[in-house]
């Protein structure tokens, strides 16, 4: 059975693969603006509006393995907010390759970490109620790594650059009102 945040994961990696590759396509994704590393999104699912950022990885590890690149998928970090469900602050990130269902996975800001549950390429917060002191840990930051093992065993890092994500926070709260 197939979780509802696997399936907004999946409705997230096309809106924004749409908004990244196919201006024609991006209709249905808004872009809000940008904020240094994040940028502010606003579209709608099947249940209303939905408003999120997301940034990509001001770098990332391993870029290789056994002497061959690593290929991932386009990698990136949410904060979404669904006013049709009335959820705000849903933490969740994208890293382009399978984990390792077994392994764990964090997020770590400043030094204060949050294990993390995964699905296929996707992770969210382990424990909902972490969601609101998380983002406001992200406002008060500078650095967030992500880390975890992916499905062939290897060590993966990504790391971001905080700066942008209160102002990419407010536009998206603005338009999610």
């Amino acid at each position: 059975m197939t979780s509802p945040r696997m399936v907004l994961a999946g409705l997230l990696a096309a809106g924004l693969m749409a908004a990244l590759s196919a201006p024609a396509m991006a209709q249905e994704i808004k872009q809000l603006g940008t904020f240094k590393a994040w940028t502010a999104w606003s579209g709608s699912d099947a249940n209303g509006l939905m408003c999120y950022i997301s940034a990509s990885p001001a770098d990332w590890s391993p870029k290789e393995v056994g002497g061959s690149p690593v290929r991932r998928s386009p990698i990136h970090f949410l904060i979404i907010n669904r006013k049709g469900l009335g959820t705000k602050n849903e933490v969740q990130t994208q890293v382009g390759y399978p984990f390792n269902a077994q392994a764990n996975v964090s997020a770590t800001i400043d030094g204060k970490t949050f294990p993390m549950v995964t699905e296929g390429e996707a992770a969210w917060l382990a424990v909902e109620a972490d969601e609101a002191t998380f983002v406001e840990a992200m406002k008060a930051g500078s650095k967030l790594v992500v880390t975890g093992i992916s499905a062939k065993g290897n060590k993966m890092t990504d790391n971001y650059d905080l700066s942008g994500v209160t102002a990419a926070l407010g536009e998206i709260a603005k338009a999610c009102a």
